[in-house]
């Protein structure tokens, strides 16, 4: 299904339809900025690790002078030629490869991180302009009930049953209702303006697979903390500099140049060959090593501050998102009372027991519970994108 997905996100623009939430994500990986030059990165990795590891260049060196002998016969032309080639050390060789493995492994993470974080962000902003919509539908409800009932009132001033000054606040009412629809029309408009960015679509982006949901804690933190992507990155970092620690071993040292030429004198010919095998001697790579080995220290001690903070902020992350749901869940039950208050208030106006503004302090009452029901699902949104943040993962 994935694959059929990917499929129509390649062959088919945008036309306002619904697709999946793996088809829009796949589209806006295609236009992210940070994924291309990773790929590029990537790219570049695998010619800079066979660059490294073929063969040195040949090198030819020649060299001829005039010879003048006390006897003549010493007299004449003196050359020399001599080709030289470079042996890479076996170890080094290998270090070197696998440096360059780690590095395409330290991209791939990378780019791991950066589609996760796209994952994150596009659905926090669907769950949001969902909530906007429900937000819009409410409103436009709302908007329409007060709208007839100030036409209502229009006709009661008329007739002398309602004061010019309570029309006036029926009017206020009005006046907010429109103003809170329309500022949710452009929230959702500016949401849609986002989608349309992140995947370069020109047409509405709907994603019809996605819901609201909460997030279930089965006791699986320690797991998903080891799993953090900050606490992956840091182990690639520190995995390439004890790569980097072996391979100071063999700083300046790292070749075997040998030679085979030919020397020509006025008396004699010569065929030479010449080795030359580097000799660490100094300190200088112990000191280069020691350096190295400081890094790393510094990067395991950090990657377990980060991993001792995310064992502090992710139960109470957890936390908060099970109280916010539990808040939304009341909420979500006293819809039906808010529901009975209002045909109850209606009722009582149509029998003449309470007056218009109790009845539309009733109505106000009702759709001021689903608009703070919202509310709260909005909260547990963002709380929940702050908690994916933290550990690189997405709850779908």
């Amino acid at each position: 299904m994935r694959i059929v997905s990917v499929i129509v996100a390649v062959f088919l623009p945008f036309c306002g339809y619904g697709m999946s939430f793996d088809a829009v994500c796949e589209r806006a990986y295609r236009v992210s900025g940070a994924l291309i030059q990773n790929q590029g990165l990537r790219d570049a990795n695998v010619h800079a690790k066979a660059s490294a590891l073929a063969g040195e260049p040949l090198s030819l060196e020649a060299d001829a002078s005039e010879v003048r002998g006390l006897d003549p016969i010493n007299s004449g032309l003196r050359y020399h030629t001599m080709l030289n080639v470079q042996l890479k050390k076996p170890q080094w060789a290998k270090i070197q490869g696998e440096y360059y493995d780690q590095e395409a492994q330290r991209f791939q993470q990378q780019r791991q991180q950066y589609e996760i974080g796209i994952r994150i962000a596009l659905k926090h902003d669907w769950l949001i302009a969902m909530v906007e919509d429900e937000r819009i539908k409410i409103l436009e409800e709302k908007a329409t009930f007060f709208d007839q009932a100030y036409a209502i009132g229009e006709k009661k001033v008329a007739a002398g049953r309602l004061s010019q000054m309570e029309l006036i606040r029926l009017h206020n009412e009005v006046y907010m209702t429109h103003q809170e629809r329309d500022l949710a029309k452009m929230e959702r408009e500016h949401l849609q303006h986002t989608f349309q960015e992140a995947t370069m679509a020109t047409q509405d982006v709907v994603i019809d697979d996605l819901s609201f949901a909460f997030i279930a804690d089965r006791g699986e933190s320690e797991g998903w903390i080891k799993q953090a992507f900050s606490v992956q990155m840091l182990t690639a970092e520190i995995d390439a500099l004890t790569l980097r620690i072996k391979g100071a071993l063999y700083e300046g040292n790292q070749f075997i140049s040998v030679g085979v030429g030919m020397t020509h004198e006025p008396v004699q010919e010569s065929v030479d060959v010449r080795v030359a095998i580097p000799l660490s001697l100094s300190g200088k790579n112990e000191q280069q090593r020691s350096a190295l080995m400081a890094q790393r220290s510094a990067l395991i001690h950090e990657r377990e501050v980060v991993m001792g903070k995310l064992r502090i902020i992710v139960p109470t992350l957890l936390e908060h998102l099970k109280t916010k749901a539990e808040r939304l869940t009341r909420a979500l039950r006293m819809h039906t009372t808010q529901k009975k208050l209002r045909e109850m208030g209606q009722k009582g106006y149509e029998g003449g027991v309470i007056s218009q503004f109790e009845y539309l302090a009733s109505q106000n009452s009702y759709y001021d519970q689903q608009l703070r029901t919202l509310e709260l699902k909005r909260n547990y949104i963002d709380e929940m994108r702050g908690l994916e943040e933290k550990l690189g993962r997405v709850w779908e």
